[in-house]
């Protein structure tokens, strides 16, 4: 973001002509209400709309791991309490729940994704869970990676959009914060 800024600079766009000082660039205003507009645009229809999409994907993975824990915490409530026949309720789809009765829960079938389904005895489901499990949080990890670069670009394109307005507004941001004696030293 701040490399499309300098090269302005550097193209001519934003012209570094000297008036009574030298280090007091003169900025074509045009140049710098447009700049600010598509900053504006690129803001609000890439960084804004990459934010929602990441935080989305984010929870939707952030479920499938509470899935995986709750399941294997079930599967840990069978194996303890030796249950070896269930009644249960099941969803059949559009939150329609039907009665169901397990007559052996030694073997479970276990999503493994892409939509098959795999019969595995505890011991292999937990394992699974486990190995799943670990893979899900690698994955959110880079989640909150990718979230986290795309909240500091909107931050730097923030940070530039404002700089572009005080200059629009004749300020000299470059200069703020600087000593006076390093102002007034020739170049």
């Amino acid at each position: 973001l701040r490399c499309s800024f300098l090269r302005l600079l550097r193209e001519g766009s934003l012209s570094m002509e000297d008036e009574d000082d030298a280090t007091a660039p003169e900025f074509e205003q045009s140049v710098i209400k447009s700049k600010i507009v598509e900053y504006e645009a690129f803001l609000e229809n890439v960084l804004k709309r990459e934010l929602k999409c990441s935080l989305d994907e984010y929870r939707k993975d952030a479920e499938v791991l509470d899935q995986c824990r709750q399941l294997r915490k079930n599967l840990d409530m069978l194996q303890k309490g030796n249950i070896t026949e269930l009644e249960t309720m099941i969803d059949i789809g559009c939150q329609f729940f039907a009665k169901a009765f397990v007559p052996n829960t030694s073997r479970i079938f276990v999503d493994v994704g892409l939509g098959f389904r795999l019969e595995m005895t505890h011991s292999e489901a937990t394992e699974f869970l486990t190995q799943r499990e670990g893979c899900i949080l690698a994955k959110l990890e880079l989640r909150k990676a990718k979230t986290a670069r795309i909240k500091a670009d909107i931050h730097e394109a923030l940070h530039l959009m404002d700089l572009m307005t005080q200059i629009q507004a004749g300020g000299k941001p470059w200069l703020e914060g600087m000593d006076e004696d390093v102002i007034a030293t020739p170049a």
